[in-house]
């Protein structure tokens, strides 16, 4: 792409305002993410909880120097240029659709309910040394997403491969003009995302609209062709006899098709976090890589290591030199500590603290123990020719087996299904207390302050402080502060909760210790939960000493609904609701300056929704546990071991402590490294409950132990190292909580922290 603010403003139909000689290279849309300044036009795109605009004069800082724009902006330097437009969003896909119109290469576009990326990555594999190929960068397949992907193709791409997908009726329309494909390709129709249709009819309808100037259109069923795919479950066969049939129809011999497929393999359509090794962090994406993908990844380091230091391990680029301008350019631009390359390439012009360069992936194992990565955040980033899993390996912690499995993607999914919910104007406090529901301890308050949250709730102070060393620079509100910690409290940037007269005392004494005015606190009021809070007759005096004290100052008011989730619990919620109104209405009346205030938690967002006041906190609906069936949230985390020996009993034998299992004939018991100290209740064993191996059930069998637990596999084809699911696709955390006769809160809470949490993006 090379373009000018003139060729951009005649594309979209805008209004340039000033101008300047500025070559456009790279089109962006978000301020956190720009990587070649100079050479980038910004939409300032409208959302309802972000606007564009706001961040034009911290990128003008930064160097950039076009911007597309829907409202008037105040600049004054001559060399800006400013494109005005109705809409912002309809200005960048029509902006790709002018692009797009561009080329004459053929475009492959693919859409459906599921299979698109898996789809779209192994037609990359097989066509790639054939075609120099645009692809979308992972699952960038929204009315965003798609224009941004095809707005990548330029002069040296033959092939195009764009995703599209939509969540509601005529989208499609928008994303056919900007692919405008050749070959269509129709995955499996299903039910995700059906919210937005009446039927599944419906839904198959409007993604046809997608190959209405196409030449061929590829779908399911596919005829039989005769070559023998590598793989045995449904999904992934039906998959790769699309991208078959797609292969024939371009021209190539079954032979040719055969020897290819035989070489595919199956895909991580995920980017992993784990612990490493000297305390770092592993960021695994080691599985395919193009200038697009990097760029994404690059962002997802720089959100998670914050100040730690980074280090990027990479392999060369397919169809890119690292002689290339954009290439080094984007590499400069990052200020990596250690950039690990593993190619044979020069590497002349590319700036970094610390590079070394490896001829393979099994060199820079060798040398890994003589390379300084304590604290590391590292960006595993390579071609699956290199073999990077051998890297990663290296890197990782060894520790157990067992493992809590935490989709980053689903998160955000669930937290945009209640941003959607609550009005523009309504903060949002999000709960991460207790290690973030036991998912994490600073993983997911780093992503969710990359998503815009307003606030992070913990409950203790050492919460915050671990949050605060993690980097994050969110407001925090601690909600159960001990006096003995606040001093450091106050140290941390942290904002208590106040819910006593004593509390309040203690509180300001630390303050005029430290000599602190004006800090923020939080006031906590008694309306019918009986835990902390104000009384109502304590809020005259609480005024009167508020209003005495400098040092202090109130951030919000609120209030705990008990029964938010208990529908025939709603005249007492009411009560809380009105008594909250009239204690808080009084405190403010009180003071000259602004008062936010918040009652709902994720039951009251559910159901109260007209009572949001200034702000709600969410919490466990953010981690997909569904309080009001909510079909739109979705679990985002899953409890997984292996089975780690297998052992053959006749009748008779007993099985664990107690002997409270005897087999009644000959059986086979799987061994797994899980127990009661991993927060598998003990009361779950002899056959009271059940888990998942390769989807065949298997009941416990014998006591659950502190570090073991034993499961009948009679009559399976169980091997040892199979993957076994205690909870997520198959048994649901409220299966397990109504088992253990519990909430589903105990159950994520009670994970234990020697459990390894890995984290994932989609």
């Amino acid at each position: 792409m090379r373009y000018s603010p003139e060729h951009i403003a005649k594309a979209i139909h805008g209004e340039l305002l000033g101008s300047n000689s500025q070559v456009i290279n790279h089109v962006s849309v978000d301020s956190r993410s720009i990587q070649n300044s100079g050479s980038t036009v910004f939409f300032a795109l409208k959302t309802d909880k972000r606007n564009g605009h706001d961040f034009i004069p911290e990128l003008i800082e930064k160097g950039v120097q076009v911007f597309v724009v829907s409202q008037d902006v105040e600049i004054d330097d001559k060399n800006i240029s400013i494109i005005k437009v109705s809409d912002t969003l309809a200005a960048l896909q029509h902006f790709a659709q002018w692009h797009r119109e561009q080329f004459s290469v053929p475009v492959i576009g693919i859409t459906g309910s599921y299979g698109k990326t898996m789809v779209k990555e192994w037609l990359y594999q097989l066509l790639s040394s054939d075609y120099s190929i645009c692809r979308s960068p992972k699952s960038y397949n929204s009315q965003l997403g798609v224009p941004l992907s095809v707005l990548k193709l330029n002069e040296t791409h033959t092939l195009g491969i764009f995703e599209a997908g939509i969540s509601r009726k005529d989208e499609m329309e928008k994303l056919e003009v900007i692919i405008k494909p050749s070959i269509g390709v129709l995955t499996k129709i299903g039910e995700a995302h059906q919210e937005g249709f009446e039927s599944l009819e419906e839904k198959e309808e409007e993604k046809r609209k997608l190959f209405v100037s196409c030449e061929k259109v590829i779908e399911l069923p596919i005829e039989k062709s005769g070559i023998t795919v590598p793989f045995t479950d449904k999904a992934s066969i039906e998959n790769c006899e699309i991208c078959i049939a797609v292969m024939l129809y371009l021209g190539y011999s079954k032979e040719d098709i055969q020897e290819r497929i035989n070489e595919l393999t199956p895909l991580a359509l995920r980017l992993e976090m784990k612990k490493g090794k000297q305390n770092s962090t592993v960021i695994n994406d080691g599985y395919n890589i193009s200038f697009s993908s990097l760029v994404l990844s690059l962002e997802y380091l720089k959100l998670q290591a914050k100040e730690f230091p980074r280090t990027l391990i990479i392999s060369d680029i397919p169809e890119t030199s690292f002689e290339d301008k954009e290439l080094i350019d984007l590499l400069n631009s990052q200020n990596l500590d250690k950039l690990l390359v593993v190619s044979n390439q020069k590497m002349e012009g590319i700036i970094c603290k610390e590079l070394h360069q490896f001829s393979s992936a099994a060199e820079l194992v060798s040398k890994l123990d003589g390379l300084n990565l304590v604290n590391h955040f590292i960006l595993i980033k390579g071609s699956r020719k290199y073999k990077f899993e051998r890297i990663a390996g290296a890197l990782e912690e060894k520790n157990h087996r067992t493992v809590l499995e935490v989709n980053l993607t689903q998160l955000v999914d669930n937290l945009n299904v209640y941003k959607k919910k609550i009005k523009p104007t309504t903060k949002l406090m999000v709960m991460v207390k207790a290690f973030a529901y036991g998912t994490g301890t600073v993983e997911i308050p780093r992503l969710l302050e990359h998503e815009g949250i307003d606030y992070l709730g913990v409950a203790y102070t050492d919460e915050g402080i671990a949050l605060r060393e993690g980097g994050v620079l969110t407001p925090i509100i601690v909600m159960n502060p001990e006096p003995g910690t606040f001093a450091k409290l106050i140290e941390n940037n942290l904002e208590p909760e106040i819910y006593s007269l004593d509390v309040l005392d203690e509180f300001i004494r630390t303050l005029i210790l430290l000599e602190k005015k004006d800090y923020p606190i939080h006031l906590k009021l008694e309306t019918g939960m009986n835990r902390l809070g104000f009384l109502p007759s304590e809020v005259p005096k609480l005024i009167q000493e508020i209003q005495s004290q400098p040092e202090v100052y109130i951030k919000t008011i609120f209030s705990h609904l008990s029964s938010a989730d208990e529908l025939e619990e709603k005249e007492f919620t009411m009560s809380q609701i009105n008594l909250f109104e009239t204690l808080s209405s009084q405190i403010m009346n009180a003071f000259s300056y602004s008062i936010d205030r918040h009652i709902l938690n994720t039951a009251g967002i559910e159901n109260y929704l007209d009572y949001q006041f200034d702000m709600v906190r969410l919490g466990i609906g953010l981690y997909g546990i569904n309080v009001a069936k909510n079909s739109e949230i979705k679990p985002i985390s899953s409890l997984k071991t292996v089975v780690i020996q297998l052992k053959n009993l006749q009748k008779g034998d007993s099985i664990g402590y107690g002997r409270k299992t005897i087999a009644e004939k000959a059986m086979t018991i799987g061994i797994l490294p899980i127990g009661y100290s991993d927060g598998l209740r003990r009361s779950l064993g002899n056959g009271k409950y059940s888990f998942y191996v390769n989807g065949k059930q298997c009941f416990l069998a014998g006591n659950v132990c502190m570090d073991i637990c034993m499961i009948d596999v009679t009559e399976t084809s169980i091997k040892v190292g199979d993957e076994v699911e205690i909870f997520g696709e198959h048994n649901s955390i409220e299966q397990l909580a109504t088992a253990m006769d519990t909430i589903p809160y105990e159950v994520l809470t009670s994970v234990s922290q020697r459990v390894k949490r890995v984290f994932y993006q989609e």
